[in-house]
């Protein structure tokens, strides 16, 4: 491949302020940064605050032990299987259960990104017919302004709205609950929400965001997900309810939540099945027996450069750390930005991240602009690691299709598995993975429990 010319190759935009880069984004927001701080350093100050051991009390309350590590988690600041690590020594090995909720959640994060490597796109489409008896076109297909503006008058949500768009951060069990507001009682398609907090959220993706909204909406589950005004209560105390105008009055209907779960689901279902003719996007045997084997560590190669992307954004990406010497480029992906809405909070938490990275920083055309760096440095393999994205999928055959040979370098197995994956439900893939998660090797899937049906409410999927 012939090397271009050093004038090929634009400055690096790797110092010049976010906000300068993004102004049209910084314009249009008064919020410019989020809950937390982007880059490894701010994630290991994090990471040093885990409780593990009080997050399995008290994580289903929000004044409880939630970690808020999900968006170093996201962006690779973090593994998966350090933060295991992390949790694993704060309990005596003798006793690991002490810690095996917080490793349970973990594992919904590993769960979520393989079954997007393995639908791509479909995460976007009703995965089942809705389990409501409402056909999905009966489904608004935009988000209702006051939901966005936090002015429906119902104190909780308007609440969740307003910190949503303020710091980038929900708690686990207020995304459920604001989930199912948005689906159920607004009746609004689960992808305008799901886009609304993929803007928003310092962690949204389409792996974790879409699948938890389509688990809410009851496209990938048996029944659709409620909460009501006790529910609310036990979980949040009065802070939204004591000051409500809608507990205060009648004239909208009163609080649409105090009611029994059997009432609400007269009120809002036409009943607990799809509606007749709908059909889903997922045959459930494509999920069943998905392959799996660890990936394999390549060994180093001459005439590299590193591609980091940006969901493994830490200076211990393992193929920067490989090729310590060889040029490393980071691209900002301005049609995904400009896809998803990116807010300038999750902007300004990526460039953080960024600015303690090695990298010489473009924008544009993620393939084109790695090609072009690879070929201004006489390059013909592409070192990175990989991505469940079908996006990343396709800038890695676009270089492929330009003459590069990519090389991918894998992060530590949170998971090992003896036999292909069952991914149809989470509990059967933890079955499958629990020993290995625990730091132990991998064993025979577990027997399955028993299931019995219980009289609660069920709990929320993945919360770290």
């Amino acid at each position: 491949m012939p090397k271009l010319s050093a004038a090929a190759l634009p400055p690096s935009l790797r110092d010049v302020p976010v906000a300068e880069l993004f102004a049209e984004v910084f314009a249009q927001s008064l919020h410019h940064r989020g809950f937390a701080p982007g880059g490894r350093a701010a994630a290991q100050g994090a990471l040093a605050q885990l409780d593990a051991v009080a997050y399995g009390r008290d994580r289903s309350h929000l004044g409880g032990h939630a970690s808020r590590l999900s968006p170093y988690l996201h962006h690779g600041a973090l593994t998966l299987s350090e933060v295991r690590d992390a949790a694993l020594a704060q309990a005596p090995q003798s006793a690991p259960s002490r810690v095996w909720k917080y490793v349970n959640e973990l594992s919904w994060h590993d769960y979520f990104n393989r079954v997007y490597a393995e639908i791509g796109e479909l995460v976007w489409r009703d995965l089942q017919p809705y389990q409501t008896g409402h056909p999905a076109d009966t489904y608004a297909r935009t988000l209702p302004a006051d939901i966005v503006a936090a002015e429906t008058g119902a104190a909780c949500i308007d609440a969740w709205s307003r910190e949503l768009r303020e710091s980038g951060y929900l708690h686990n069990h207020v995304r459920m609950w604001l989930a199912s507001y948005v689906v159920h009682h607004r009746r609004v398609w689960w992808q305008a929400g799901a886009g609304w907090f993929i803007t928003h959220l310092l962690d949204g993706d389409p792996a974790n965001n879409n699948l938890n909204w389509q688990w809410v909406a009851s496209t990938w589950r048996a029944y659709p997900y409620l909460w009501n005004r006790g529910n609310l209560v036990r979980y949040a105390g009065e802070r939204y309810c004591a000051g409500c105008p809608l507990a205060q009055t009648t004239a909208q209907g009163g609080c649409p939540f105090e009611a029994t779960y059997a009432e609400l689901s007269r009120r809002l279902f036409a009943g607990k099945a799809a509606a007749p003719g709908e059909t889903g996007a997922l045959d459930p045997a494509r999920l069943q027996a998905v392959p799996w084997e660890s990936p394999p560590t390549p060994e180093p190669l001459p005439n590299v450069v590193v591609w980091v992307h940006g969901e493994r954004l830490s200076p211990t990406h393992e193929a920067l750390v490989s090729y310590p010497d060889q040029p490393a480029v980071f691209v900002w992906d301005d049609e995904l930005l400009r896809e998803w809405e990116v807010s300038a909070k999750r902007l300004s938490f990526i460039h953080e991240c960024v600015q303690e990275l090695p990298v010489h920083v473009l924008r544009g055309d993620v393939a084109a602009e790695v090609g072009r760096f690879a070929r201004a440095h006489g390059a013909v393999t592409v070192a990175t690691t990989p991505s469940p994205s079908p996006r990343f999928a396709a800038t890695v055959t676009a270089l492929q299709a330009a003459g590069l040979e990519v090389q991918l370098w894998p992060q530590p197995v949170f998971g090992a598995s003896l036999t292909p994956l069952d991914l149809r439900v989470h509990a059967d893939y933890w079955r499958q993975i629990s020993a290995s998660a625990f730091g132990k090797a991998p064993a025979p899937p577990k027997p399955r429990r028993p299931r019995t049906k219980k009289a609660a409410p069920p709990k929320s999927p993945g919360g770290a």
